[in-house]
Formats: structure tokens, C-alpha cells, sequence
């Protein structure tokens, strides 16, 4: 810029040269306005000269000095050339001028070279780098550092190469070469890519990946002194050409000054005289076509134009800076879109390649119209196993098993954007023969439309599909078997509990049966029999007679307790036997229809219980306390259900006392309202208890802790609870501290709907 800018000083110091010759000696008239006219710099659009006014000023100072450097450059030039005849500043301004170019071109091509010659020196220091990256990752990941200290040794035995090391991740130094500049840092603060220019070397980091982890940096220094010394040879070089130069254009210009001197010389001369005269008819002669002749033919019409042109000029600027502003305005934008759009096309080129390469599942790009294999990534030849070179030479339906080629042809030539293909068969190269679910996509590769087709092999989730529809059929066959023993068992607790009831009063009934008195009426009639002959005599008071109308009144009474005795045992053997009978029934009709709900009182419903359970109660001296008052409202139940949970809890709790050899056996029943919707019925004994760690699985099925439990019993409780919209639930102290078993059932006014 600086030898442009002393170029373009000599340019103007010799048009303004012109201009001072064609000053008048004399003083300049003065104007009407004051001020005085004289001759201007010539014009170097119009080659016209430029008239001037100055205001007259006294005393009249010396000029300011103009601001900037090369504004003063530029007038101490035009000072100096002022000082020598027009010939001599003809024969200087082409030497400066051509000067000033040969020095701006030398230092562009210096410029040029020194940029060339450090690119070529990073990229070659780059290539380095990035194939010793490449070597040293097996060694780096299993820090195995001998074979790349040999490589390093052998890459810094080049004359350029500095030295050369690896380093960790984390910055740590793996490896380094016998001879190392103290330039390269012995630990790496940060990673670092790219290069990084010094005074006198250029070093090179190199990431180095597994993957996508980096796990290293390599770093490589090179010496800039081969590059230094190539550019002072050529600055030698370079010099010389300009000294060459500077000798040819001076013998030109002192050859060539005379062309162009002479006519500007005689034009000065007439403008000098025409100012001296004051005669403005004066013209100049033309006498070539050239710029001088332009410029006499100029100086006729320069009053009549000056301010035309001058206004001309002004505005043809104006517009011209506006057009230059609003063109660079749209070339730059034009280049900012074709650079957004370049980097743009980089980037999704990119990313399709690494998405295509580095899935993990097999991808294929095949032709539209013969669909060959024209790429394929790394999953599909590690999965199908044909290398590279082996899949171009194969097609889609060369490796489609058991199924017609034109089949596959028409399916993934159709001109959808995106195609479900659907599951297929392929062949290994192996022979294996797998299943793959197969989706197309239509693009654009290398200038033609192609097809990428995404592999998944599915051939394991079928299998595994096949093997649980097989094991789903199984278990629903042994479901259903489950289930029926499930029921089965149920049917039989149930009705074992209710059968321990009719065997207690069949036994009652039996034993009364043996101690009846019916043997003592026998007895009477073999008497009445043997004194039917004389029975007024044997009635009389003195004889066995008298006694018998007594006997017989207290046997009448006695035989009348058995009766009442036996009805009553037959009547609670005839309520067991229809409980069996509703047992029994309610278990057929779970595959119909739903139980049937009723109202009942939470009292009715314990006394119930208790009732069927009395007899083993009494035999086990159980004491049982009931607190179950009338005041509770209704619950909304099945009463057959609830009965079985209620017996199955006294039962439970009955022999749970048992076991413990107590001598107060104390069984409490109580039941109070719950919120509003539930009512609940505890019961709780003086037993052997529960340990903690049992609680959460006594309502499990199969659980028990009694020798001979078979553990359905809460299991099913726990699920009639349910089923009736109730909840069965069980606490503990502990060991020998008894239990607390509470039913809830759902209220009257309870919306609860129980579970089918």
C-alpha cells in the first residue's frame, strides 16, 4: 500500500509540475468578489484544467501541513520534483513509478513465496503427523510404547524434523523421540488440534482417536530455516531483477523523455503567454490527437465548461460510489449465500457418510434399475461377511433366499420416497440363513437415483416369538390346570371346615344315641308283661308298681332332653350340610355369573359363625367374647363367602390357642364402622402369634406354619375378601403374643362394586 500510495504521489507531483508552469508570472487580476483566479491542477478525468479561487488574504500565511504520512510523503515528493525542469521530472516520475511497482510486486511475490512455502511446510508437517496418529493408536491404547518411540526416531531423523512426541488424553507424555526440541512442552495443559507457528520452527498437534474417544495427541516440530534460506536466495534474486529494471526504464526514460516533454513544454508556453497578455482570443495549437492535444483543445472551452463540467463530474461520483456500494453490497451477499450453501452441502455430505459408515445395523445403497451393490457399510460386511469387493459383484436378489428375483425387483423398484419392504430371508456367505426386516429409501448417489435399504435382522425376535407363543400356549394349558386344582382345593377347605363341624355333631349324636334310656322302657313293658295277670296287685303301694307311674314321668322327661338334644344336633348337621351344598354351588357358579350380594348385619353374621364353629369351640374350652353391636349399619356382602372367611379365622385362632397349652383360652370378636363406607370385623386371639417376618406372606398361597397346614386357607380368604369389595389383613406382636386378623366389608351406603 505504501509503494502504491509513493506512485500515486509521483503522478500527481508531475500533473501539479504542469500546473506550475502554466502559472503567469505576473500577479493575477483580482475578481469581483475579492478573490483572484489562476490556473488549477489539470483534471484527470477530463484532461481540462481546473480553475481555482482563492480569497485574498494579508498578511497571507504559510499553507498548513497536510495530515498523515503518506499525505506528507506525497508533498515533500512534489517539493522535490518542483526543483527540476519538466524534461527531468519526465525522466523521473517513470523511474519512481516503475520503481514503486517492481518493489509492490517484488514483496507481493516475496509474500506469495514465504506463504507458499510455510503451507507447504504445514501440510507436509500435517500428513506427518496424521499417519503417525494413525500408527500409534493400537500402541497408544494398549501403552505399548517401544514401536512408536521407533517411529518417532525415524520421523525425527529427516533434516526438517525437530523432534516428535505422543502424549495422553489427560496430557501426560507416552512417548518421545531421541532428538526433541525444548520447545515441546513435557506435559499438554489442554488438547490441542492444528497447527501452531513459532519464530523459527512450526509445530503440528494431531488428535488420536478409538472411536469416538480421544485417547492421545501426536506432536511433530519442524525447523523453518529451509523455508528462510529458499526465500533470501530468491530476495537475492529478486533484488538484482530490480536493480536490472531500475537501469532499463532510466536509459528509456532519458530516451524516450523528449516525446513527451516537447509538447507540454509548448503548450505551457502559450498558456504562460495568454495569461501575460490578457488576450483570451489566443488558442492553442493542436497539433497531435494525444492528451496534450486534448488538453489544448481543453483549455479553449475551459470558462465556458468549468462549472458544467465540474457539477457533471460531482454528481457522475455520486452515482458511480452508489453503484459500486449497492454492486459489492449484492457480490457479497451473493458469496456469503454461496459459502452458507457450500458449507452447508460439506456438512450433510458429512454427516450422511458418517451416519451410513458408522451404523450399527447393515446398510446397503443399491442401483435402481439392476439393484447391484454400489456401497454397503462396515455392519453389513461384518455381518453378512463378503468383504467390500465381494458385495459390488453381488445384488439384492443374489442374496435373497427362496424367493423369485422378480419378485424382489418389482418390490424395491417402486417409486415411493420410503418403502416398508417387509420381512425377507438372506444367505450369509456362510450359508446361514437369516431374517432381516428390510426398509428402502430413495436417494441420489454419485448423480444417480439409488436406493439405501436398512437390514435389521429380526431372526432372533421371531425365534424368541415362535418360543413364547409355544411357552404362552403351555402356560395356559397349565394355568388352566392350576386353576382347576385351585378351585378344587378351595371347594375342599372350605367344605373340610365345614365337615369338622358335621363330624363333631354326628360323633354328639352317636354317643347320645348309646346313652339313650330307650333300654329302660324295655324294661318296664318285660315287667308289665310278666304282671299282666295280676297288674291291680303290682300297682298297688306295697309292690314295684307304685314306683313305675313316677319312673316313667322322669323317663318321659329325660327321653324328652335327648329328643330336644338330637333335633337340635340335627338341625345345626342339617345347616352344615346346606353350607356344603351353598359351598359347592357358589364354586359352580363362578363360571357363570357373579355372587349374589345382600344385606346383612354384622351381627347376624358373626353369630352365624360362631354357631357353626361352637361345637369345636366347646371342645377346646375356648372362651369367646363377642362385641358386635345392633347400632352398626348393614353391610353389603355375600353371605356365604363372608361366613367362610369368619369360620376360617375362628378355626385359625382355635388352634393357634391349642398349640399354646394356655389355661385361659380367650377368642374376641368385635366389630365397629370404619369411615363410611366400611364396617370391620376384628378377630383376635391369645395364640402362638406371628413372627414379623411372616406377616407379609401369611396370605401367600402354599404358605403355612403348621405341621399339618396345607397353607389355602388365608389365601383363599384374602381373595373372598376381595371379591366381595372387602380387604383382609393380619398384624402380630410376635411369637406368643397372639394375633389380629380384620375382616372389612364394604357398608350399605358403600359405592364400592366388589371385584368379579
Amino acid at each position: 500500500m505504501r509503494a502504491a500510495s509513493g506512485a500515486e504521489a509521483a503522478i500527481a507531483a508531475l500533473v501539479f509540475y504542469i500546473c506550475d508552469m502554466s502559472q503567469p508570472a505576473s500577479a493575477p487580476e483580482p475578481l469581483p468578489d475579492g478573490s483572484i483566479e489562476s490556473a488549477g491542477p489539470i483534471d484527470v478525468v477530463t484532461a481540462a484544467p481546473i480553475v481555482v479561487q482563492k480569497k485574498i488574504e494579508a498578511p497571507i500565511f504559510a499553507p498548513p501541513q497536510p495530515e498523515g504520512h503518506i499525505a506528507r510523503i506525497e508533498e515533500k515528493i512534489r517539493q522535490w520534483l518542483r526543483k527540476h525542469t519538466i524534461r527531468r521530472k519526465i525522466a523521473l516520475v517513470p523511474i519512481l513509478v516503475s520503481g514503486a511497482a517492481l518493489v509492490i510486486a517484488g514483496i507481493v511475490l516475496f509474500a506469495c513465496e514465504f506463504v507458499s512455502q510455510y503451507l507447504s511446510a504445514r501440510d507436509s508437517l500435517a500428513v506427518l503427523a496424521r499417519v503417525t496418529a494413525e500408527s500409534a493408536q493400537a500402541p497408544l491404547q494398549l501403552n505399548v510404547a517401544p514401536p512408536v518411540i521407533t517411529t518417532l526416531n525415524a520421523l525425527a531423523s529427516q533434516p526438517d524434523i525437530t523432534g516428535a512426541a505422543i502424549f495422553f488424553a489427560d496430557g501426560r507424555l507416552f512417548a518421545r523421540s531421541q532428538r526433541i526440541s525444548e520447545s515441546i512442552p513435557a506435559r499438554l495443559e489442554a488438547p490441542r488440534k492444528g497447527s501452531a507457528p513459532g519464530l523459527s520452527f512450526l509445530q503440528h498437534y494431531e488428535p488420536v482417536f478409538a472411536g469416538p474417544r480421544l485417547i492421545g495427541t501426536v506432536v511433530v516440530e519442524s525447523s523453518l530455516r529451509p523455508v528462510f534460506n529458499q526465500l533470501w536466495n530468491k530476495a537475492i534474486i529478486t533484488l538484482f531483477a530490480l536493480g536490472l529494471a531500475a537501469l532499463a526504464a532510466r536509459w528509456l526514460a532519458k530516451r524516450l523523455e523528449p516525446v513527451v516533454s516537447e509538447p507540454i513544454s509548448a503548450l505551457a508556453n502559450i498558456m504562460d503567454a495568454t495569461v501575460k497578455d490578457g488576450d483570451y482570443r489566443q488558442r492553442a495549437t493542436k497539433e497531435s490527437k494525444d492528451a496534450v492535444g486534448l488538453l489544448a483543445e481543453s483549455f479553449n472551452h475551459l470558462l465556458e465548461e468549468i462549472q458544467k463540467r465540474d457539477s457533471t463530474i460531482h454528481q457522475a461520483q455520486i452515482d458511480l460510489e452508489m453503484n459500486v456500494l449497492a454492486r459489492t453490497s449484492v457480490l457479497h451477499q451473493q458469496v456469503q449465500d454461496r459459502k452458507h450453501s457450500e458449507g452447508a452441502l460439506r456438512d450433510s455430505e458429512m454427516r450422511y457418510r458418517n451416519l451410513f459408515e458408522n451404523n450399527p445395523m447393515p446398510m446397503f445403497v443399491v442401483n435402481l434399475e439392476t439393484l447391484d451393490f454400489v456401497a454397503v457399510n462396515n455392519a453389513a460386511m461384518r455381518h453378512y461377511g463378503y468383504e467390500q469387493a465381494e458385495f459390488i459383484h453381488l445384488s439384492l436378489p443374489a442374496i435373497t433366499h427362496a424367493t423369485d428375483p422378480l419378485v424382489v425387483t418389482r418390490t424395491f423398484r417402486s417409486g415411493a420416497k420410503s418403502l416398508d419392504a417387509g420381512e425377507w430371508k438372506h444367505q450369509k456367505k456362510n450359508g446361514e440363513i437369516i431374517e432381516v426386516q428390510l426398509t428402502a429409501h430413495a436417494i441420489v448417489f454419485a448423480g444417480k437415483v439409488a436406493k439405501i435399504v436398512l437390514a435389521n435382522d429380526v431372526t432372533e425376535r421371531n425365534r424368541a416369538q415362535r418360543q413364547l407363543e409355544e411357552l404362552h400356549k403351555k402356560l395356559v394349558e397349565t394355568s388352566r390346570q392350576a386353576g382347576m386344582a385351585e378351585v378344587a382345593t378351595g371347594v375342599l377347605h372350605n367344605v373340610g371346615n365345614v365337615l369338622n363341624s358335621v363330624n363333631v355333631t354326628a360323633t354328639l349324636l352317636a354317643e347320645n344315641a348309646r346313652q339313650t334310656k330307650t333300654a329302660s322302657v324295655r324294661r318296664i313293658a318285660e315287667l308289665l308283661d310278666a304282671n299282666k295277670g295280676d297288674l291291680p296287685r303290682f300297682f298297688s303301694n306295697s309292690g314295684k308298681g307304685a314306683l313305675l307311674p313316677g319312673y316313667l314321668a322322669s323317663l318321659a322327661q329325660q327321653l324328652d332332653t335327648e329328643q330336644a338334644t338330637r333335633l337340635s344336633e340335627a338341625e345345626q348337621l342339617k345347616k352344615n350340610v346346606a353350607h356344603i351344598k351353598d359351598i359347592v354351588a357358589m364354586q359352580q357358579s363362578y363360571a357363570k355369573v357373579s355372587s349374589v350380594l345382600e344385606q346383612h348385619t354384622p351381627e347376624s353374621l358373626v353369630k352365624e359363625a360362631l354357631r357353626m364353629a361352637e361345637t369345636e369351640l366347646q371342645r377346646d374350652h375356648v372362651t369367646v367374647r363377642s362385641e358386635c353391636p345392633d347400632t352398626l349399619p348393614e353391610v353389603h356382602t355375600d353371605r356365604h363367602k363372608v361366613l367362610q372367611i369368619l369360620i376360617n379365622l375362628i378355626n385359625n385362632a382355635r388352634q393357634a390357642m391349642s398349640e399354646t397349652h394356655q389355661p385361659e383360652r380367650l377368642l374376641t370378636i368385635t366389630a365397629a364402622k370404619i369411615g363410611d363406607n366400611f364396617v370391620r370385623i376384628a378377630v383376635q386371639d391369645h395364640g402362638c402369634g406371628i413372627a414379623p417376618e411372616n406377616l407379609t406372606r401369611i396370605f401367600n398361597h402354599g404358605f403355612t406354619t403348621k405341621n399339618n397346614g396345607h397353607g389355602f386357607g388365608l389365601h383363599a380368604s384374602a381373595n373372598a375378601a376381595k371379591e366381595v369389595g372387602g380387604n383382609l389383613s393380619a398384624s402380630s406382636d410376635g411369637l406368643g403374643l397372639g394375633a389380629v386378623f380384620t375382616l372389612d366389608l364394604p357398608a350399605k351406603t358403600a359405592t364400592k362394586e366388589p371385584t368379579k
